[in-house]
């Protein structure tokens, strides 16, 4: 059991005290002290001047100088035809929304520790589709990301479900059916 001076909660007698206590015990002493002096001889008041404000004088406006040309709408904008579009990224969401469809699971069963042959599958197809098609600022979405979008995994579970995933494909004929980002490290 501790004695209440070894947690130091009740006072102790400035005999008992050691030499930090003491200090302590002194520095707040003289701390309220300063407090009770500030309080009863309050510093002078600053010699800080402080200038009325004046509003700067509106400035008159000029006529203007030239006179603005037809405006016309931009050709584009005439025919429609804005060119190539750039085809948006997709999102890891995305592609868990669509592996969900094409195996015929639920996204929660994805998500969930089902060991289901469907299930793995889809789990093994959404992490490769995902670390191959989804840039987070120009690179490669992280392992550890791409776990918590299945459910919370752990960053290894994720790469040995893309390491089999390419193994299967190796072994259909796949490997360049769906090529991966340009850019993209394996």
């Amino acid at each position: 059991m501790m004695l209440y001076r070894q947690l130091r909660l009740a006072p102790v007698r400035a005999a008992d005290a050691s030499p930090s206590q003491q200090r302590l015990a002194e520095e707040r002493r003289a701390r309220e002290a300063r407090i009770r002096r500030a309080a009863q001889n309050p510093p002078p008041a600053s010699t800080l001047t402080v200038r009325p404000y004046r509003a700067a004088r509106p400035q008159r406006l000029l006529p203007p100088t030239e006179i603005w040309p037809d405006y016309r709408e931009p050709v584009p904008y005439e025919t429609m035809c804005f060119g190539p579009t750039a085809a948006r990224p997709l999102t890891a969401r995305e592609i868990i929304d669509e592996v969900v469809v094409k195996h015929g699971v639920e996204r929660a069963e994805l998500a969930s520790a089902s060991r289901r042959g469907p299930v793995t599958a889809a789990r093994r197809e959404a992490s490769w589709r995902i670390r191959h098609e989804v840039l987070v600022n120009g690179r490669q979405i992280s392992l550890p990301e791409i776990a918590r979008h299945l459910g919370g995994r752990d960053h290894t579970t994720v790469l040995y479900n893309i390491r089999r995933h390419e193994a299967e494909r190796l072994a259909l004929g796949l490997a360049g059916a769906a090529s991966p980002l340009p850019g993209a490290a394996r």
